[in-house]
């Protein structure tokens, strides 16, 4: 780690203190340096990491979108359907009553 020639005397809220004091590190000051080191490598991936997961998001929500009105579709042409299954299971067993008398 490099030299500490900085000085520095500054003032931060308790819950500022309890999250630098849950930071890895032997000593308040390696825990601060730690915490803010993790911040400015760590953050740009993780900026970068939520716009990918947004993105993501984004088109599974189409999609879901899509394959919902899609079922809609069907479901309608299933109701469409149903009375002429129907009608056709009517006419086969007339006509199988037929062939069998």
């Amino acid at each position: 780690m490099a030299t500490k020639n900085n000085i520095r005397s500054i003032r931060f809220s308790d819950e500022l203190a309890e999250l630098i004091e849950r930071q890895a590190g032997r000593s308040f000051t390696e825990k601060f340096e730690n915490l803010v080191t993790r911040c400015v490598w760590e953050l740009p991936q993780k900026e970068a990491e939520l716009k990918r997961l947004d993105q993501e998001i984004s088109r599974k929500r189409k999609q879901l979108h899509d394959m919902s009105a899609q079922a809609g579709e069907l479901s309608a042409v299933i109701n469409e359907l149903f009375p002429k299954v129907r009608a056709l299971e009517n006419s086969i067993d007339q006509a199988t009553r037929k062939w069998d008398s």
